[in-house]
């Protein structure tokens, strides 16, 4: 209704309680005051608490900064995404992080059979805010979105306004993508791969096995794009791309900012986001230029879609051979998770206050 703390979803409930008490007094709501102190209190320090629930993937919720103007959804010691929300007149809402957006660029590897987005098909695994799929969306796509987390569909749905054209699938995967490429094999022109947790990745969703069914159900001149957040510095990256190579021969990525040389040098710390682009066939991978009909005249989307910086693939296996990841054989990845996790839960309390995450 209005960007007033006065006009927020939570005020209005308030406001709507309180003439109920007034118009039907009662002892009762004694029990009210508690909780309606712990709200206000969350309001004082400048961040609103609109939603939270404990989901079959942790704790879900959503937080608006009314300093700054933004809203975001959380997932235990994650961000699952975000968009600035005085920022919505453009016809789709401006994303907060870069990465989700650098995924839609998907759409403008160069193949030699183009498809129009009105004929196309794609698979988002994975659905956070509904960036990705919500832009794919708006440009006519046919898309299906897999989320094993009702919580978070169910926010993406209510506060960041996903844009749908199919009935979502809540459930793991790993088994819908198995039993989807046995019987619908080479149905998608895009795939998008876009999961990721507390700094440690879920693993099954990582493997020679998963990836393979994912080519499976991506058509011959298809393009996946794969979002992975890690630091370079470690073995996993590698561990994972050199899982995502076995499977598609060509391959390029791209992380969203440059490396922080200040950071590294301190700490020797390389944590990013990164999204690897690939296809089936063995010719060179090229992107066209994005046009205003690629962005929608949105900023964050006229910055990275242009996927500016590259990672040279030789950097991401200069480990050597560390194998690959199966279903039967993931302690290779595994044994870094610990120390994946504590580099992020660093890095995330930089990114919100840590009393954000504390409290919230």
């Amino acid at each position: 209704m209005g960007r007033a703390v006065v006009y927020t979803r939570l005020s209005l409930e308030l406001a709507l309680g309180v003439l109920y008490a007034a118009s039907s007094p009662s002892k009762l709501l004694a029990y009210a005051v508690p909780p309606l102190l712990h709200t206000l209190s969350m309001m004082s320090d400048g961040w609103l608490l609109l939603d939270r629930r404990e989901s079959v993937t942790g704790y879900v919720s959503v937080l608006q900064s009314l300093q700054d103007g933004f809203r975001v959804m959380r997932c235990d010691h994650s961000l699952l995404g975000g968009d600035w929300i005085d920022k919505r007149q453009a016809k789709l809402p401006e994303p907060i992080y870069g990465v989700f957006v650098m995924l839609e660029a998907v759409r403008l590897a160069e193949t030699e059979s183009p498809v129009p987005d009105e004929d196309a098909h794609a698979l988002v695994v994975g659905l956070g805010v509904g960036t990705t799929p919500s832009a794919l969306v708006t440009h006519g796509i046919n898309t299906t979105t897999v989320e094993i987390d009702p919580a978070v569909y169910d926010y993406a749905v209510k506060y960041f306004d996903l844009r749908e054209n199919n009935p979502p699938v809540l459930e793991d995967a790993v088994g819908y993508t198995s039993a989807l490429a046995a019987t619908a094999p080479e149905t998608f022109d895009y795939i998008v791969h876009d999961v990721f947790t507390g700094g440690a990745e879920p693993v099954p969703l990582f493997t020679l096995e998963f990836l393979q069914g994912l080519a499976t159900l991506l058509k011959p001149n298809g393009v996946v794009a794969i979002n992975y957040a890690g630091d370079l510095a470690l073995p996993a990256p590698g561990i994972v791309f050199r899982t995502i190579k076995h499977v598609f021969p060509t391959c390029r990525v791209f992380r969203e900012v440059p490396r922080d040389e200040v950071a590294f040098s301190r700490g020797g710390v390389d944590f990013t986001n990164m999204v690897i682009f690939c296809t089936k066939t063995s010719a060179p991978l090229t992107f066209r230029m994005p046009t205003r009909a690629d962005h929608f005249q949105s900023a964050i989307r006229q910055e990275f879609m242009r996927l500016q910086h590259e990672i040279p693939q030789a950097e991401l296996l200069s480990a050597g051979d560390a194998g690959i990841l199966r279903n039967n054989d993931t302690s290779a990845l595994v044994a870094w998770h610990d120390q994946s996790a504590l580099g992020h839960w660093a890095i995330m309390r930089t990114v919100l206050p840590a009393w954000v995450w504390e409290r919230w």
